[in-house]
Parts: C-alpha cells; sequence; structure tokens
C-alpha cells in the first residue's frame, strides 16, 4: 500500500529544536549588558548621598546626618521586598518584568536630573530602592538559562570581574566630572538611565536566543501571594536551628555593617572635609579594587575551608575596618579602612550566597533559603543605621558607634566559626547543590549592602 505526501509529512521526525548561540556570543552579550548597568548602578548610592551632604541637604548639622541616614538606609530596607519581587518574576514575562524593571529602578534616576529640593531627591531615591530589590530574583533566572552547569560558577566569576572593573572605571570617571562640575550628575543621571534600555534589551534578546522558559505562572489571589512568602520564612527560621544561629551570625556582622555604612558619609564630609572625587576615590575605587584582587584568591579559601570558614575570616577582617575609620585624620586613612573593607566584603560575596546553599540540603530548598537570607538584609537596614546614627547625634562622637561596631564584627566571626565546628561532617565543605529551576533568587550582600 502507497502513501502520498501528506502521509509523508505527517509521520516524518519533528523538527529538532534550534541550536543554542555560541558561548562566546551569550557571554558577549552579557559582558556588554554588565558594562551598561555599572555605568548607572554603580554610583548611584553613593553619588545620591553625597548630594545630601553637599548640595541638597539642610544647612543644619544634625537634620542633615539624619537626611543621609534616610538615604543609606534605603537600599538594604527595600531588599525586605525581594521575596515579593520573586513573585511578580513568577506571573509576568521576562519583557514585562525588565520593563517594570526600568521604571522602578532606573527611571527615577533618571529624574534625578530635574530635582531641586532634598525632598524631590529622596522622593527618586526611595522609588529606585525599591526596583533595586527586582534585580536579584532576575539574575538567578538569566544565569540559569544562559549557561550550562557545568560552566555556570566560571561565567558569573567572570561577569564578577567585570562588573568590578567596570564599576571601578565608573567611579573614577563620576567622581573627577562632580568636582569639575557640581551639576555634572544631571546630565549624567539622564543618559545613564535611557542607556538601561539598551542594556535590558540585550537581555531579553539573549533569553530568547538560549530559550529561556518564559510562561508566567498561574494567577492565584494577592492575599496568597503576600502571605505565602513570609510564612515560609517563618517556618524555616523556627524549625532550622542551624540556619537560624547562620542568620543571627550574619545579623551581627550586618549591624556592625550598617552602622559604619551610616557614619562613612558623615565622618568624611563633615570630619574630614572630603568632596566628590576623594569621597568616590578614597572609599568605593579602593574598596572595589581590593575586592577585585582578592576575589579570586577568596574563591581559592572557600573550596578548601568551606563558607561557614570563610565568612568568619572575613568578618573578623572586617573587624579592623571601624577601627581604621576612627583613626583616620586624611583622605588616605579612609583608603586604608576602605582596603580593609574591600578584603572583607571579597569573603563575604562568597559566604553570603553558599551558606544558604548548603544549609538547604536539597536543590528545591535553596531558591527559598537564599530569598529569606536575602530580606533579612532589609530588616538590618531599617534598625541599626538609625542606632548607629542616634549613637552619633547623642554622643556626640564616632567613637562608640564604631567600637560597637568593630565588636559587632568580631563576635560574628566567633558564631559563624563555632556553627561551623557544629555541621556534620562533610557538610560544611560539600559541594553545593544546583539551584532549582524555579526562578532561583541569586543575590550578593554586595548588592544589597554596598555603598
Amino acid at each position: 500500500m502507497g502513501f502520498n505526501v501528506s502521509d509523508r509529512a505527517a509521520t516524518a521526525a519533528p523538527l529538532a529544536p534550534p541550536a543554542r548561540p555560541s558561548r562566546r556570543l551569550v557571554l558577549g552579550g552579557h559582558v556588554v549588558f554588565t558594562l551598561i548597568n555599572t555605568v548607572l548602578f554603580s554610583n548611584a548610592v553613593w553619588l545620591v548621598t553625597l548630594l545630601v551632604r553637599l548640595h541638597f541637604g539642610s544647612a543644619d548639622a544634625a537634620t542633615r546626618d539624619w537626611q543621609t541616614t534616610l538615604v543609606t538606609a534605603a537600599v538594604p530596607t527595600c531588599f525586605l521586598l525581594s521575596i515579593f519581587w520573586h513573585e511578580l518574576l513568577r506571573r509576568v514575562t521576562l519583557r514585562t518584568y525588565l520593563a517594570v524593571f526600568w521604571l522602578v529602578a532606573a527611571l527615577p534616576l533618571g529624574c534625578i536630573a530635574f530635582v531641586h529640593s532634598y525632598g524631590q531627591l529622596l522622593l527618586c531615591h526611595l522609588v529606585a530602592t525599591v526596583g533595586f530589590a527586582g534585580w536579584a530574583p532576575v539574575n538567578g533566572k538569566l544565569l540559569k538559562s544562559f549557561y550550562d552547569d557545568a560552566i555556570r560558577g566560571r561565567m558569573y566569576a567572570a561577569l564578577n570581574v567585570v562588573a568590578l572593573g567596570g564599576g571601578i572605571a565608573a567611579v573614577y570617571v563620576v567622581g573627577r566630572w562632580m568636582e569639575a562640575a557640581p551639576e555634572a550628575f544631571r546630565p549624567y543621571f539622564v543618559g545613564a538611565a535611557l542607556l538601561q534600555v539598551a542594556g535590558l534589551a540585550i537581555l531579553v534578546r539573549l533569553a530568547r536566543l538560549t530559550g529561556m522558559p518564559d510562561e508566567p505562572a498561574r494567577a492565584e489571589p494577592w492575599r496568597t501571594a503576600v502571605l505565602r512568602p513570609l510564612r515560609n520564612m517563618h517556618a524555616i527560621l523556627r524549625t532550622d536551628r542551624r540556619f537560624r544561629r547562620y542568620e543571627i551570625a550574619f545579623m551581627n556582622y550586618g549591624a556592625a555593617f550598617m552602622i559604619c555604612e551610616a557614619l562613612l558619609p558623615v565622618l568624611t564630609t563633615t570630619q574630614l572635609g572630603m568632596g566628590y572625587k576623594e569621597y568616590a576615590h578614597m572609599t568605593q575605587v579602593a574598596a572595589k579594587v581590593v575586592t577585585l584582587v582578592l576575589t579570586l584568591p577568596m574563591g581559592w579559601l572557600l573550596d578548601r575551608i568551606g563558607p561557614m570558614r570563610t565568612s568568619a575570616v572575613a568578618f573578623a577582617g572586617l573587624g579592623a575596618y571601624p577601627l581604621l575609620l576612627l583613626a583616620a585624620t586624611g583622605p588616605w586613612g579612609i583608603a586604608a579602612a576602605s582596603s580593609a573593607f574591600g578584603f572583607g566584603m571579597a569573603g563575604v560575596a562568597m559566604g553570603w550566597m553558599l551558606g544558604p546553599v548548603i544549609l538547604a540540603g536539597s536543590a528545591e530548598r535553596v531558591p527559598q533559603y537564599v530569598a529569606i537570607h536575602a530580606t533579612l538584609v532589609g530588616i538590618r537596614g531599617v534598625v541599626f543605621q538609625g542606632v548607629g546614627m542616634g549613637l552619633y547625634r547623642l554622643t556626640g562622637s564616632f567613637t562608640w558607634p564604631l567600637f560597637a561596631a568593630a565588636a559587632a564584627f568580631i563576635w560574628a566571626a566567633v558564631q559563624m566559626w563555632r556553627l561551623h565546628r557544629e555541621l556534620p561532617a562533610g557538610v560544611a565543605s560539600a559541594p553545593p547543590p544546583e539551584p532549582a529551576s524555579a526562578d532561583p533568587v541569586l543575590a550578593t550582600e554586595g548588592a544589597a549592602e554596598s555603598r
């Protein structure tokens, strides 16, 4: 019995899926996006902070100090919203999500070009910080789609190096520009915000080329979507004793970090008289250079002693940071303190992510544990920047809050080292399980707790 052409078509093998683009193409596009991203976001927080100190802040010193704290505390505080951005990512397409991200995170920064008062500046900054919290969830999803399991770690490390290098260059240039022309922030913010459209378009294109799944999840009642992440976080922290102790150690580290973060702009401008260029170069550039140099050695250390002890080493090193700030008598003293900060943050960046990954135990629980870890950054941002500024205003001295920060860093190191000793054999240094594919939240302490 014969069959015709239509029979052949009906029985033919299905077409093979389109071939994935070359690794070089994907990485090249991702590098271009990363450089575009650093043009805006590596300067966003420190520059707004200095605009409060030197341009838009109150003439009254005490009022200006608290105005500064509102700005520096906003970024980690709004990280509380990461778990809710993760829910949005589940419900919409990537293109829609990135459009919302640009509208909330980048556009308000562009609007800073048109502000003429502290209130207007703060409003733009607060809206943008809500958007900052949306990057961590989508970053994990993109990394999962763009790179195979066997090479993802190397590609992520390469992108981190690009981000640090691009950030150093961007901060250096903008710092010099602002020193030469104090109104330069206006064209800078407009141009950098518009440039982000091109960067996000590159991500959308790469996602299509790599075949990233982009089907929104089934809609749920808003109450379920809001309450479920909170209930899950409460249940895990209540029942998982080791993870709870890990978070307590990180909370002590974060308390010290936030105290220093609140006081750094005040100390450098009020006590040392630093301007835009000196502040950018002696804090931002100095810290980022050291972090860049030590990122790979810290990765080597983590492979050998595990994330708990790596975090303990980093926390202990950070104990010198507030003491060096206290001892600084000029810009180079601040650069020395920022170098100690860069050393500590190179280690924190390693332990921050892999600690929850190991403690989660199974791949299915990893996104949840990392999301909880990211959200708790916001809690310490809410509380401890106000504590640091309050101690300074109450005592009239940087001594007491910075000594308290040093003690908290050291105590966090002791807690983390003890936690490592109590882990079952093999757990502390076991290779981390691959995060689950359901939109893993990938975040770093440097994203949430950075200058």
